[in-house]
């Protein structure tokens, strides 16, 4: 059953969300010192794609984390390093 969202409440402010259905993947841009909770990240982009796989965090557009679908259903963050 589909988790019915209203707004998306990932504890921070974000500047935009971008959606990459072909990929499964999801971007999520926040401003300098804005950091998303994860789960409701998770949460708000599966509402939209419930096949999402992947989702990357850029705060202040430099990649931050991301979060990354396992084989076995569970979520994961690692860490990004600033390129």
């Amino acid at each position: 059953m589909r988790k019915n969202i209203k707004g998306w409440n990932v504890m921070c402010n974000v500047s935009k969300i971008a959606i990459d259905v072909d990929n499964y993947m999801g971007i999520l841009h926040t401003p300098e010192m804005n950091y998303p909770d994860m789960r409701r990240t998770i949460d708000g982009f599966m509402s939209v794609d419930p096949e999402i796989k992947r989702i990357d965090v850029l705060v202040n557009n430099v990649p931050d984390i991301m979060y990354l679908k396992e084989l076995d259903g569970e979520w994961r963050a690692i860490r990004l390093e600033a390129v």
